[in-house]
């Protein structure tokens, strides 16, 4: 006998995730996510619902605020109540009176093959300690740390 269940995974109005949220099948997102959410399924942005985040999903719709690039390799939905601020990718792309866009927007099946190209080789972020002490030039290092050890990060991150 097989499974009727809708196996949709639904972040609820109370919800909130940072991270990187990784999915097999649809989701539903009514809460507040930071960081991403990739799918092979359909994404479901609802009214109320605040992602600071990048989606990349086969279909996107977005009835709530994205703050976020949105990759739809099949097609992205912006419904009348759709904020979003970011790049759009995607196959299709479809738009509602009402909603509101800004960011640059790329549609065609090259375009989301691109979008995934620069997403993969994005460098990656640097991330700094506070710092918590000086040197005797007067730089700020952190704990444990020397001048030099100091230079050769800075020079890294350059």
């Amino acid at each position: 006998m097989a499974d009727t269940r809708d196996n949709t995974t639904t972040i609820g109005p109370g919800a909130r995730f940072k991270g990187e949220l990784t999915l097999e099948g649809p989701a539903q997102i009514l809460g507040c996510i930071e960081g991403s959410i990739e799918s092979n399924g359909q994404v479901t942005i609802g009214n109320g619902a605040n992602c600071n985040a990048t989606v990349e999903a086969g279909t996107i719709i977005v009835d709530g605020s994205v703050q976020g690039d949105l990759i739809a390799k099949e097609r992205l939905q912006l419904t009348g109540k759709a904020n979003v601020q970011g790049d759009i990718s995607a196959a299709a792309l479809v738009v509602a009176e009402g909603a509101t866009f800004v960011g640059h927007v790329a549609v065609g099946p090259e375009a989301v093959a691109a979008a995934q190209s620069k997403r993969t080789s994005a460098p990656k972020a640097v991330e700094y300690k506070a710092a918590t002490k000086r040197s005797a030039s007067g730089d700020w290092l952190n704990e444990n740390e020397s001048s030099k050890d100091w230079a050769t990060r800075a020079a890294d991150a350059a």
